[in-house]
């Protein structure tokens, strides 16, 4: 499922869309496209699953509408559909939000402002596997994955006892310890 990341624009505004979590910063994203000139750029991009993609308005309104296609009016059939709410850009960059793309495949997208797509404003994405092995890599989870390079943010704390949680409070700590030395040395 992709994750999409709008603006602090409300929920009820996108009633069709997957779960929204906020997110205003365009800056961590693995990818940057930029909007403006009626153009995305990169028109193309090729990403793993799991990376992000920020959108930055560089100059004009524009948003990211990857649902229905501005000029047939016919849906994208993308994987999974994504919509960014239009923002008005400025030379530095405004960011009009970011994606997640979990869901392999390609999405296409435009700008669904006035005539945008008509005249050109119109890209791709394609979502490929992760050529790196994800999961937990967090060695004291309970599901940690020797293999994992990337992790996949599905690390299990509470489901397990901690190697070493003597006292069950769900921390390795100094009582632990503790309640270990006053033990040593002593037995049945």
């Amino acid at each position: 499922m992709s994750r999409l990341f709008l603006p602090l624009f409300p929920a009820f505004l996108f009633p069709c869309l997957v779960p929204v979590q906020t997110y205003a910063q365009c800056d961590n994203a693995d990818y940057t496209v930029q909007a403006s000139n009626y153009s995305y750029s990169p028109s193309m991009l090729t990403i793993e699953s799991g990376q992000s993609v920020a959108f930055l308005n560089m100059g004009g309104y524009h948003d990211v509408n990857g649902q229905i296609n501005s000029i047939t009016g016919a849906p994208y059939n993308n994987p999974e559909d994504f919509y960014l709410s239009p923002v008005s850009g400025n030379s530095s960059g405004a960011c009009i939000g970011v994606v997640v793309f979990d869901v392999e495949g390609t999405y296409q997208y435009d700008c669904s402002i006035g005539n945008h797509a008509a005249y050109g404003m119109v890209a791709f994405i394609t979502v490929e596997s992760s050529a790196l092995p994800s999961g937990c890599t967090y060695d004291f989870a309970c599901n940690y994955n020797s293999n994992a390079v990337v992790d996949d943010g599905s690390c299990e704390i509470s489901s397990c006892a901690l190697q070493g949680d003597i006292t069950g409070d769900g921390a390795v700590a100094v009582d632990d310890l503790l309640v270990l030395l006053s033990a040593f040395g002593q037995s049945l």
